[in-house]
């Protein structure tokens, strides 16, 4: 893909629709998966199951992360 094929889907996603964004998927499948374990009106939200808005980026933000997600399951 060269620049201008970028800027293209770049303009495509903020003028005209939204493209999927994988993370967010994952969320809404996430939780979906984990509401039947959960009573009626209090199933998690896609943003509550995921915990971030944006998927880390480098290794040390992605152990940083799990390190922060161990410790809130551990109470």
């Amino acid at each position: 893909m060269d620049s201008r094929e970028l800027s293209e889907w770049k303009a495509v996603d903020l003028y005209y629709m939204r493209l999927p964004d994988p993370w967010e998927q994952t969320g809404v499948l996430a939780a979906a998966v984990v509401a039947p374990h959960f009573q009626k009106g209090q199933r998690p939200k896609a943003s509550a199951v995921v915990g971030l808005q944006k998927p880390p980026r480098h290794p040390l933000q992605v152990r940083a992360a799990l390190r922060d997600l161990a410790a809130d399951l551990e109470g």
